[in-house]
């Protein structure tokens, strides 16, 4: 039986918790400060800051290709 979802979280799309290793869809609060706020794993509540991925993005899309 699947749980209703709240009104008052955000669900991500089914993710791959990195500290418990299942798919889970991470969730946070409605108003979350894009700053501080942070993703959370339902199932071991392991926290992944916002920022922590906006960052990590931003340095695979600006590598530049090695020329040989």
């Amino acid at each position: 039986m699947r749980k209703a979802a709240r009104q008052d979280l955000v669900y991500s799309k089914p993710t791959m918790c990195l500290h418990c290793h299942l798919i889970v869809e991470m969730t946070h609060d409605r108003d979350a400060d894009p700053v501080k706020g942070a993703w959370t794993c339902p199932r071991c509540s392991h926290v992944y800051p916002f920022l922590h991925w906006k960052i990590r993005k931003q340095t695979q899309r600006n590598k530049a290709p090695v020329a040989a």
